[in-house]
């Protein structure tokens, strides 16, 4: 495990791991095969052009990177273990990585320090052409990457990066196979995707089925189930009842309302566990409309002091989760967290009544695009929210549409979100500095919602050279502020992520994953 704290002990050696001695042919006897019944399944497997919540909660049994968050051990979300990459080091700018020797794909290729380069590179993230251009956002800072032995591989940043074996724990860290992945590419591999996971894909078909075998020339500790299937069940009341039939062994996405009648179940076992993701909707504070009210922070300001979130998530999800009072102090910052911090714009509903008197915002109409059932319970807070915006003179009509694509159509004042937040663990740099940088999608896309102040961005880039600790959360501090006084949004709740499996089966859950390996998975 690795922490702040205790990077060191991974800067000087490889740790060892341990891999069952039992027959595998064996194994494949005893291990059941496991059906999940899950809401939807992304139209492409690529790690990052199919970067979402229902992809990233499968692929993690297929594909790997070189470090992974050790929710196990650690459920905060803070500590990283070594995956593909068994050791590393840093000079200056520069970062080494001892890749893990004797790894296959599922194609029975072995992985290099040639794929794991390919995976970060700039043909694949950065080129004007490149593969999948979403990763470019988390490796803007690489210089050079380089493999300069087998299973060595260097990536230089054109400044220090305290923080890189945390962010090589996300979705653009994924390995994959360099010469595979250019033979067929981006576009077929999304559909049959290969990696070094536990599990193979032996057959995708976007919009109904998943499924996967054990893969026995896998590196680790056998995979416990012999396979897994993955199928779309869209309502919740089938994928229940399925479970509750024995037709699957696990359901996703438990409504919190619904979840008195699942404990009710003699064959049933339910699992909440919150994901660092934080429900959101951001501020439009662009002048499109022409006309947009929102252009005027003293409103945007208005609107968070006039709403009571932290009752409206008390009142909805009880103690499963809650409202983080402040923006930016999130306890998934590990030591940057600050459990005492004051609140800059408390709910205050006099204030917040003051302030729109302030403006020149005389009524009019603000559109709420929000997406149907993305985030559960988010529409019944919406119209809490509303009602009390009512309450201090600001009328906010909700726009209820089937998907993102209708709800990025403008125009619109207020607009829900995919991917709310997402951390690198233990440091603020995600989602503070590159979901809300000028390079970001919700300052570049057709959707865009905000232009960063001058200021934000000279405080962000002086953050992002930060090294030191001290030196490092001072600057964190200073740009939380100035989003705080620009407040282009709101983070409402820590996601909740709930799952129903039958019993005889012991599982931990791993934020909005679901790891079908390890020790997060046993039969009893």
């Amino acid at each position: 495990m690795i922490t702040r704290r205790t990077l060191h002990k991974y800067l000087l050696g490889t740790t060892a791991v341990a891999v069952s001695s039992a027959p595998r042919a064996l194994l494949a006897q005893e291990r059941p095969a496991l059906r999940i019944a899950v809401d939807n399944l992304w139209r492409t497997m690529s790690p990052m052009n199919g970067l979402s919540t229902t992809a990233n909660r499968i692929n993690i049994n297929f594909y790997e990177p070189f470090t992974e968050v050790d929710w196990f051990n650690d459920p905060t979300g803070a500590t990283v273990a070594p995956k593909l990459a068994e050791s590393w080091s840093r000079d200056g700018n520069v970062w080494r990585f001892n890749m893990r020797q004797g790894v296959k794909f599922h194609n029975g290729e072995e992985m290099t320090a040639e794929d794991a380069a390919f995976t970060l590179s700039e043909e694949r993230y950065r080129a004007d052409d490149a593969y999948e251009p979403r990763g470019a956002i988390y490796t803007s800072n690489f210089v050079r990457v380089e493999a300069v032995d087998r299973y060595v591989l260097e990536i230089e940043t054109d400044s220090p990066d305290p923080n890189m074996p945390q962010k090589l724990s996300g979705p653009q860290a994924k390995v994959v196979p360099k010469a595979h992945y250019l033979e067929v590419g981006e576009a077929a591999f999304g559909q049959m995707p290969v990696g070094t996971g536990p599990y193979k894909v032996t057959l995708f078909r976007p919009g109904e089925v998943m499924t996967m075998d054990a893969f026995d020339d896998y590196w680790g500790a056998p995979a416990p189930a012999a396979s897994l299937e993955w199928r779309i069940v869209p309502e919740y009341a089938g994928r229940i009842a399925g479970v509750v039939a024995g037709d699957y062994d696990f359901a996703v996405n438990v409504p919190f309302d619904q979840q008195e009648q699942v404990r009710g179940y003699g064959n049933v076992e339910l699992v909440n566990t919150t994901a660092p993701n934080y429900v959101m909707f951001a501020f439009n504070t662009l002048p499109d409309p022409v006309d947009n009210p929102l252009v005027d922070v003293r409103l945007r300001h208005a609107m968070i002091q006039g709403v009571d979130m932290d009752s409206i998530v008390k009142a909805l999800f009880g103690d499963e989760t809650f409202f983080p009072t402040i923006p930016f102090n999130f306890p998934d910052y590990g030591d940057f967290y600050d459990p005492d911090m004051v609140d800059p714009h408390p709910y205050d509903p006099a204030a917040a009544r003051a302030l729109v008197e302030q403006t020149d915002y005389d009524g009019q109409e603000l559109l709420w695009h929000i997406t149907r059932g993305f985030y559960d319970n988010y529409e019944t807070a919406a119209e809490i929210m509303v009602a009390q915006w009512a309450e201090i003179g600001i009328n906010v009509k909700m726009m209820v549409v089937d998907n993102f694509s209708l709800a990025y159509q403008r125009p619109f004042h207020l607009l829900n979100m995919s991917n709310g937040t997402a951390f690198i663990p233990g440091d603020p740099y995600q989602p503070l500095w590159l979901d809300w940088n000028p390079k970001s999608t919700r300052a570049t896309r057709d959707w865009k919602v905000l232009k960063p102040t001058d200021k934000f961005i000279e405080l962000g880039e002086k953050f992002v050279k930060s090294v030191e600790f001290e030196e490092r959360r001072a600057a964190y501090l200073a740009l939380s502020k100035e989003w705080q006084d620009v407040t282009p949004g709101m983070y409402m709740w820590k996601r909740l992520f709930s799952f129903a499996h039958r019993t005889g089966i012991e599982w931990a859950p791993s934020s909005g994953e679901m790891r079908m390996y390890g020790d997060y998975l046993r039969f009893t």
